[in-house]
Parts: structure tokens; C-alpha cells; sequence
């Protein structure tokens, strides 16, 4: 056991702004003195907060990160002097060190955590040094100013305290690379036990729920931004509309009856004294939100697209729902669509629990053990029926699944074994078959897509072209 006699720790802090909720700030634990905020990361955290250049589940990794070399600093290093031009050797060591697990009972870090340690290191000893004129706590003034000394010593910006670490950056150095063995799957929650799913679902909220996750190819998040005026009834069909929780326009009514035109953030402040999910920082109420292609991106909105008749199948229960679970819960003053027991706007984490309880009875029912699938897999779910039934062109499925990138689309679609030997034995067929013999369009032919259910590379060239 080694002797701590300092710790950092990462708390999240109430705070009263216009654009946040609360704030995660690095506290230092001392056996002798009381526990201290670290300004200089506390206001480095609140820096890219304000800026909004990061989310706050990014924010909580950078603070987690800068407190990881603040400990190798004082327990490693005996919090000695940074002599000047030395902090580059001292970011190297402890990235090194935080990279292979090899000091404090640390583990060995992955790629993505190395990298977003590195960034979140480097952006915070950027930032110290160009708050020159502030006073810093007593326990902060030694690191900051060999932060500074460092910084200034060097003739170029190469030569830096970012010397070391920016060389890491260069492709032609090969960068940092670590063996990989077997294939990543992603897991589709198995398409012979969704039905029995949804039959264990009673309460109506969340089987409407799940069903949007799964035959719309939304992500829980996603839904629980959902005003009620994005879901509705058209012709007996059920419409969802996704936009941007905070940015997308809208035009409203207010309270004397004049309408205004604005963005989502807006309407949430003026008429209900709200912020966006996503600015609640670590309070429960808290969501997500993932970058994704809008069908109108002037507008930031998207349709959902449903499988398996969904629309139409979902409206009597979408209809329930609203008549019969939102009437005997307290009303709030907010405008969400899903909103739990307390009438408040629903969270993610009681989502989740009623998934584990829903997926808990389809394994008691059929013995079965189905613990590595979660809310995520319903959404991989239609990715995969839509490759592996439908043989759909993986154009459109990104279209559906609202991806930026083709290649995102991609991770979410694989063939089942069932279906790739039942390829292989039509081809054979067909290959054994007359030379000349007519020959039934398939499913896959239909669609465009190859025997294999890829996407036909000369028609995806034609697009893009």
C-alpha cells in the first residue's frame, strides 16, 4: 500500500448561471488541512463550459484527467520544483505512466482514453499559462509557474513543453498503437426475443418507448428530448419528430397570447424557466445528445423512420399512453413528452431500469441469459434487420438512422451466419443452374444490393461522385 497522503478528487459543484446547472471541479484531500477547490481547474472547466466547447460528460473526463497529474505530480514526483524548461519531461513521464498503468494502482489506459488524457492535459496547461493575472491558492502557485517558466524559456513553439507530447500526434512516427486481438461485435438485441420483450413491457410508456428505439432507430436519449408537440397522429400513422434540444427553431404562443419565433433553448427559458437537458451537467434530469445528419439541417429536424408498420401499429398505444398514464400523473410545468410516475420529465437511468426488469422476465420465462444486450441493442437491432432482412442499400439505412458518416452506419449492420449460408447455397444454385434460365429478382437484387448484402461499390461510386 502506498502512502497517499493528497488525493484529487472530482465533485460536481452547484452553480447558479444562465447556461449550467452544476460544474465538476477537482477538490484536493489533505490529512492535515481541509479539502480545498483547485481554482486554476475550476475555472479552466468553467471556461469550456461558458464557450461551449465541450459536453459535460467530456468536462468530467478532463477534470478527472488533470486530477491523475496533479496525484503524479505530489505523490509521484514529492511535488518538487518544475525547473524551467523540464514540465514537457514531466507531462511525458505521466502520460506514460497513465498510459501503462504503472504507478498509484492505475490501469493501463485504451487509445481513446490516452488521447482525451493528453488533450485535456496539454488545453489545461495552455490555459494556466495565459491567466497571468490571476492569484493563485498557495498549493497551486509551484506547478503554475513551472508551467509558465517552461513555457517561456522556449524559443519556439516546437521546442516546447509540447515538444515531447506533439511528436506522439505525427503519422509518420506511427503514432501509438497497441495489438488488438479477436473482432469487435456489436451486439443487436436478438430479433426472436424483441416481440417477447415488448410482451413483458406492461406498463404503455415504455413499451411505446422501446418500440421507438427499435423499429425507429432512435437512441434513448434522443426520444427523451422529445416535446409533446414532436409526436403526433397524421392519417392514422405516428409521426416523431427529432430536433435539436436546443438549437432548432420554433415559433410558440406566450402567455398573452402573441406568438414568437425562436430556438428551443429560448422557449424552454421564457415559458417554463428551464434549461436544456443537456446543460443539467450531473443533476439526473441530465441527457446526452450525439451528433447525427437532420433531414432539414436549416430547421436541425429529422423524420423517424419506422419499421414493421410501426407507425401504424404504435398509434393506439401512443393514444393510451397520453389518455391513460399522463392523466393520473401530477402535471409539471415543462413541455416533455415522457414523463415518469412524479409527472417530472423521465430520466435515462429509470429507462434503463425498466429495460433490465423487462429483460429479467424474458429470461426467467425462457431460462435463457441475455446480460450483455442493453437499451443500445434495440437501436442495433433495426440497423441489422435492415441489412439482413430488408438487404436495404446502406445509403438509405444511414438515412434512416440519421449518421454523419457512411462509416458509422456500417459498425451498426453484419450478416447473420444463417443468412450468409443460406446466400451461399443460392448462388451455388443458380451458378449449377441453365446458362440461359430466367431468374427471379430477389429481395437483395431489389434493393441493390450485392449476394453478400453489401452495398454495390459502382452504384455507391455513381452517388457520391
Amino acid at each position: 500500500m502506498r502512502d497517499q497522503a493528497t488525493v484529487n478528487i472530482v465533485v460536481h459543484l452547484a452553480i447558479d448561471a444562465p447556461d449550467a446547472m452544476t460544474l465538476p471541479v477537482l477538490v484536493q484531500v489533505s490529512e492535515v488541512d481541509p479539502p480545498s477547490i483547485s481554482l486554476s481547474v475550476a475555472m479552466f472547466a468553467r471556461y469550456l463550459q461558458r464557450e461551449g466547447m465541450r459536453s459535460y460528460e467530456t468536462l468530467r473526463k478532463y477534470v478527472t484527467a488533470i486530477g491523475k497529474l496533479k496525484d503524479y505530480y505530489t505523490l509521484v514526483r514529492g511535488g518538487e520544483s518544475v525547473p524551467s524548461g523540464e514540465l514537457g519531461w514531466l507531462i511525458e513521464e505521466f502520460l506514460h505512466a497513465f498510459d501503462h498503468g504503472s504507478v498509484l494502482g492505475w490501469t493501463a489506459a485504451s487509445q481513446n482514453e490516452f488521447v482525451l488524457c493528453r488533450t485535456a492535459v496539454l488545453e489545461f496547461v495552455k490555459f494556466v499559462m495565459d491567466v497571468s493575472n490571476s492569484t493563485w491558492p498557495a498549493n497551486e502557485v509551484r506547478f503554475i509557474e513551472g508551467c509558465r517558466s517552461s513555457w517561456v524559456s522556449a524559443r519556439h513553439a516546437e521546442q516546447s513543453l509540447l515538444f515531447h507530447t506533439k511528436k506522439r500526434l505525427r503519422k509518420k512516427t506511427g503514432g501509438r498503437k497497441k495489438n488488438l486481438t479477436g473482432l469487435r461485435q456489436y451486439k443487436a438485441f436478438p430479433a426472436k426475443h424483441l416481440d417477447l420483450l415488448l410482451e413483458e413491457t406492461q406498463n404503455p410508456r415504455d413499451r411505446l418507448l422501446f418500440s421507438t428505439l427499435a423499429f425507429g432507430a432512435r437512441r434513448v436519449s434522443e426520444v427523451l428530448h422529445a416535446f409533446t408537440h414532436d409526436v403526433l397522429t397524421v392519417n392514422d400513422t405516428l409521426r416523431f419528430k427529432l430536433a435539436h434540444p436546443a438549437k432548432s427553431p420554433m415559433e410558440w404562443r406566450t402567455l398573452a397570447g402573441c406568438y414568437q419565433k425562436g430556438i428551443r433553448s429560448e422557449y424552454l427559458r421564457s415559458q417554463f424557466g428551464l434549461l436544456p437537458r443537456t446543460e443539467h451537467g450531473a443533476l439526473p434530469s441530465s441527457l446526452g445528445w450525439k451528433g447525427m445528419k437532420f433531414d432539414d439541417q436549416s430547421a436541425l429536424t429529422s423524420e423517424t423512420y419506422f419499421i414493421r408498420n410501426a407507425d401504424k401499429d404504435l398509434v393506439a398505444l401512443h393514444r393510451k399512453y397520453l389518455h391513460e398514464v399522463r392523466q393520473r400523473v401530477p402535471r409539471r410545468n415543462h413541455p416533455y413528452y415522457w414523463v415518469g410516475e412524479d409527472g417530472k420529465p423521465l430520466t435515462q437511468k429509470a429507462v434503463e431500469g425498466q429495460f433490465l426488469l423487462a429483460r429479467k422476465r424474458v429470461e426467467d420465462r425462457l431460462g435463457i441469459d441475455l446480460s450483455g444486450y442493453g437499451l443500445h441493442s434495440l437501436r442495433h437491432y433495426y440497423g441489422f434487420y435492415c441489412v439482413d432482412v430488408l438487404r436495404a442499400d446502406l445509403l438509405m439505412i444511414q438515412k434512416w438512422m440519421g449518421h454523419s458518416h457512411l462509416a458509422s452506419t456500417a459498425v451498426y449492420t453484419h450478416i447473420s451466419p444463417e443468412t450468409a449460408r443460406d446466400e451461399l447455397r443460392d448462388a451455388e444454385s443458380r451458378k449449377s443452374g441453365p446458362a440461359n434460365a430466367p431468374r427471379e429478382l430477389t429481395a437483395t437484387d431489389r434493393h441493390g444490393s450485392t449476394a453478400h448484402g453489401l452495398v454495390d461499390t459502382k452504384r455507391l461510386t455513381r452517388r457520391t461522385a
